[in-house]
């Protein structure tokens, strides 16, 4: 049977628009040896537009025959041979080079505009999702749907493991834009400890600590919180005035400092509980600020101009006797670290320690991996200060890989060149998602608290669940009218 294809293009209110893409369709489409139908998908309702919906309607309205869509915004017009609507052997993406978008993807996993797919792979994923009202989400919706469903995706991975940095002050939790894509996976081993109950690690700070910490220092640490949520948790100290890092609520990491006026300064990141975190502390006495990163994330707080640490640090202790936590992979520096050398620590572990110190000067002031030990009663630093850690109480080691990316699945993309016919807010597509909307704010509600922890099965809402009203069908010569109350 020949391939035949449906060029499905949601509508409403469009009229100007319609005019141009017609005849462009078929111009653009003559001789290329494709046997094709435009069906528009106009909404005659009042409701908020549903993108989904009305190509969902399509498919199930036209005929077998069509074994191929064409989802198509109607303000696209194809203008490059890369723009190939024929038969997809798996799920393509068209519009890559948008006029409107400044010939780039307007995020990564930007899945609209012009998408193929063949009718096997649509149906398999049960279509659109039919919930997404007004802006946003369905193109992405999609392609977990895709996904899931076991259609062909190339597999990537996201470097910023953006959909694992939730922001509740944000308009939307995850910031889509900042996906930052990878062919390659980053792991690292993290060696370590497992500290319960009753149990710390201590070392009385030495002149040569001393020395480190009385100007510019960074300390990077590894840690994971899997108990109990207490309202505070040691991470590591500088103990006395205690300056350093500490957990809060089980959801806070709090970076603190206290000066010489015995007045305290802090700065806090969320950070992911149950999961193994990357922190580093970094206090600069050049610029007089304090900087903390959480999994390759910082937020700053500046300094008084007079500041001055707190002098009178006794011990350096991590955790506290009263609460449980996971450690590896401590490293600080007498100096305040790039944010290169902030990401390396965090893609590449200690396995980058020597590129570190080769390439940026850099020589542990403390270094400590927990495997080294003199008996069960001390852990070595092998760090140049020797500032040797006590053991109190009882110890687990542990050995474990940690993965600092994460899993990102991507349609076939083809180097599509596309004219825009622009209408309003067209050209930035970011910009719209965080304008306060009503309805991008449920989309993405549905999107990022039910999609993306599989909360929703796509099984249940989409084609297997499509309610709709068709008005009429108006065979128009050049394309096919479908009139259709959502």
């Amino acid at each position: 049977m020949e391939d035949k294809l449906a060029i499905i293009v949601p509508y409403r209110d469009r009229e100007e628009h319609l005019n141009i893409f017609i005849p462009h369709m078929h111009s653009f489409l003559k001789n290329k040896g494709i046997n094709y139908t435009i069906f528009i998908a106009e909404q005659t309702d009042d409701r908020p537009f549903n993108y989904g919906k009305l190509c969902n309607v399509v498919t199930k309205e036209v005929g077998e025959e069509y074994t191929y869509f064409a989802f198509h915004d109607i303000d696209m017009l194809p203008i490059s041979d890369e723009c190939d609507y024929s038969y997809p052997d798996v799920p393509t993406h068209l519009a890559t080079n948008v006029e409107a978008h400044e010939n780039k993807l307007p995020y990564p996993q930007y899945f609209g505009g012009v998408v193929l797919i063949s009718r096997e792979d649509f149906e398999t994923a049960n279509g659109y999702s039919n919930e997404y009202w007004g802006y946003g989400f369905e193109d992405l919706d999609l392609l977990y749907r895709l996904q899931r469903s076991d259609a062909y995706l190339e597999k990537f991975y996201d470097l910023n493991q953006t959909y694992q940095r939730y922001d509740e002050d944000d308009i939307l939790p995850y910031r889509i834009e900042n996906v930052d894509v990878s062919n390659k996976l980053k792991s690292h081993t993290l060696e370590g400890i497992s500290i319960p109950k009753e149990s710390e690690l201590k070392a009385r700070i030495n002149g040569v600590m001393k020395k480190s910490i009385s100007k510019s220092f960074s300390i990077s640490i590894w840690f994971r919180d899997s108990s109990e949520i207490d309202s505070n948790k040691n991470v590591v100290s500088l103990e006395g005035m205690d300056s350093g890092l500490f957990l809060d609520s089980g959801k806070y990491v709090i970076a603190q400092v206290w000066d010489s006026d015995k007045k305290n300064y802090d700065v806090s990141l969320d950070y992911n509980k149950n999961k193994w975190n990357h922190l580093v502390y970094s206090l600069n006495y050049e610029s007089k600020s304090l900087t903390l990163y959480c999994n390759n994330i910082s937020n700053t707080i500046k300094l008084p101009s007079n500041f001055n640490i707190h002098p009178y640090y006794e011990y350096l202790k991590i955790s506290n006797r009263e609460s449980s936590i996971d450690i590896a992979s401590m490293v600080s520096f007498d100096s305040v670290i790039s944010d290169e050398v902030v990401s390396e620590l965090f893609f590449n572990g200690f396995k980058t320690l020597d590129l570190i110190k080769n390439k940026n000067g850099l020589t542990p002031v403390n270094l400590f991996d927990f495997n080294s030990k003199y008996s069960n009663d001390l852990i070595l630093d092998r760090g140049t200060s020797l500032n040797h850690l006590m053991v109190a109480g009882k110890l687990t080691p542990l050995t474990e890989d940690v993965e600092t990316t994460s899993e990102l699945y991507l349609p076939v993309r083809l180097d599509g060149k596309y004219k825009s016919l622009v209408h309003p807010d067209d050209s930035d597509i970011i910009k719209n998602y965080y304008k306060y909307n009503p309805d991008v704010e449920e989309n993405a509600d549905i999107f990022f608290n039910e999609v993306i922890p599989n909360l929703l099965d796509y099984k249940k809402i989409g084609l297997s669940t499509l309610e709709y009203k068709i008005l009429d069908k108006q065979n128009r010569k050049t394309y096919e009218l479908v009139r259709i109350v959502t």
